[in-house]
């Protein structure tokens, strides 16, 4: 009996965090438990059982996103198929499938009502770079990327991404066209080739 109410308590998770990403997506931290169990068509007493409340929840809906993050960098990291340029590039940018459609100009409504969620997010943007410090030391070691700081390059990127969260860039671009767009100058640079010195 154990076993099954495990593997229920996993569907019913599952299921409060992707409704959690929607609720999300469409009001931001904003959003209640009370939207949550309408669409879910459950109680809130059902959502305690999983969740001790709105936070505990917005804390597995980040970690769950940077944990599949990791996944991914994985699995790019040790695609033999792909250069390391190629890697860096898609390394550093990679959202998972299912969060790709979300709106992260929402995440300010983060910083604003649960600011130690939001640290959460600062903290996983700021770890975990082991794999990417690797490729961008390997490409310099390779000759396709010239010496640089290292720590340098990732506080960069680092304030890019925060900046993004909070909906610093163009209201033209989602974020992971900001994400490309900020790799694209990043790695190319804003001169012309032709008219370097």
């Amino acid at each position: 009996m154990t076993g099954t109410k495990n593997i229920i308590d996993i569907d019913l998770k599952k299921s409060i965090l992707v409704e959690s990403l929607e609720a999300f997506n469409q009001k931001g931290a904003k959003f209640t438990l009370d939207d949550l169990c309408k669409s879910l068509r459950i109680s809130k007493k059902t959502i305690y059982t999983v969740f001790p409340g709105k936070e505990a929840l917005l804390r597995e809906m980040i970690d769950e996103g940077f944990r599949r993050v990791k996944e991914e960098e994985g699995r790019i990291f040790h695609d033999g198929m792909l250069s390391t340029i190629e890697k860096i590039k898609k390394i550093i940018i990679v959202i998972p499938d299912s969060y790709q459609r979300m709106d992260f100009r929402k995440f300010t409504s983060v910083k604003e009502l649960y600011p130690e969620v939001y640290e959460i997010i600062v903290e996983h943007i700021e770890g975990g770079w082991d794999r990417t410090l690797e490729l961008l030391e390997q490409g310099i070691q390779e000759g396709v990327l010239r010496k640089v700081s290292l720590p340098m390059v990732k506080t960069l990127i680092e304030s890019a991404m925060e900046a993004f969260l909070l909906g610093k860039y163009p209201d033209e671009f989602n974020y992971l066209q900001a994400l490309e767009e900020m790799m694209d100058i990043f790695m190319y640079g804003l001169i012309n080739r032709e008219n370097r010195v």
